[in-house]
């Protein structure tokens, strides 16, 4: 059997603590043709003396640093691992995530077709001590694009293996977000991914670790201005997609995405994100036909049964 590179690419920001438990879970690995990139965002605890250990360990785990001349952010480690990996496949890991033993294995036994260009399987989701929540779920109907978008698959940054050829012309993780990046990027790929093209395997090969450090907590609680602006452009990209193929489900899910978003803005006297919103949907309505002055009214009134906040938008948009 043909034994394909896989390059595991791993970004790091102070997670000393728990970046061991990640490259423990890839050295116990079934699959064993596989190079790890770990590449450091600049972090200011012992992740260097500790990834020093783990090199000579094992040469197949790399130590890189995000160049300083580069945006910082996980987003453009992930993307300059990229750029360093030598695999003919590509799987993006996290630095506080495990990785169940056959997780490599699995996904390269389903590869039958140089046509195939990504594998997709299930996890776990856990809490910060890896006590299981639940598994995450996939609705498989035949449209990929559609059932990502409106939330019925859990598709993380874990599940996908990627065949390297299949990106070497595609823009990565967008460095300018700082939520919603791996959505935003899927997104993408799934609308020009053909059914043939991938193989999803309903088996549970990695935990998923949510916590209080994890990147995007901060969606329920505290509000983030540059979160919730992120949140909003992946929203309007997706929608930009969805009216071209005229999906009038999708385009109503995502139309109440953004208006309960507007909603969270006006809250905060975030005006740069509310603005942001009230503009692309005025901008967007007229062109799919469905939608109007009264039944964004209906929406606000109806769908999301909000009274007095859907009185002042809709003075907000007579003004307009």
């Amino acid at each position: 059997m043909k034994m394909p590179l896989v390059s595991i690419i791993i970004p790091t920001y102070n997670r000393e603590h728990l970046i061991g438990e990640t490259l423990n879970s890839v050295l116990a690995q079934t699959y064993t043709n596989w190079e790890c990139l770990v590449i450091d965002d600049g972090s200011a605890d012992n992740t260097s003396s500790l990834l020093e250990t783990y090199c000579k360990k094992d040469s197949r785990i790399q130590y890189h640093h995000r160049p300083k001349n580069q945006p910082g952010g996980g987003n453009a480690a992930r993307n300059y691992g990229f750029e360093l990996s030598k695999g003919e496949y590509i799987n993006w890991f996290d630095s506080d995530d495990i990785m169940l033993h056959e997780f490599i294995e699995k996904k390269i036994n389903l590869i039958s077709s140089k046509k195939l260009k990504a594998i997709i399987c299930s996890g776990y989701l856990t809490d910060s001590q890896l006590n299981i929540l639940r598994p995450t779920k996939y609705f498989n109907d035949g449209n990929l694009f559609k059932e990502f978008t409106l939330r019925k698959s859990d598709i993380l940054t874990p599940s996908i293996l990627f065949r390297k050829s299949a990106l070497n012309s595609t823009e990565l993780f967008n460095i300018g977000l700082t939520d919603g990046q791996e959505t935003e990027f899927f997104h993408r790929f799934f609308f020009d991914l053909k059914n043939d093209e991938y193989k999803y395997i309903d088996e549970k090969l990695f935990l998923y670790r949510k916590h209080s450090n994890s990147i995007g907590s901060n969606k329920i609680g505290d509000y983030n201005f540059k979160n919730r602006f992120s949140q909003a452009y992946v929203e309007f990209e997706n929608l930009k997609r969805i009216i071209k193929i005229g999906d009038r489900e999708m385009i109503n899910f995502v139309y109440k995405a953004l208006l309960n978003l507007l909603f969270l803005t006006m809250d905060n006297k975030d005006n740069h994100t509310y603005n942001y919103i009230l503009d692309g949907i005025r901008g967007y309505y007229k062109d799919i036909g469905v939608f109007n002055y009264m039944v964004l009214i209906c929406y606000l009134k109806v769908v999301l049964n909000i009274n007095m906040r859907s009185y002042r938008i809709e003075k907000m948009i007579r003004r307009r």
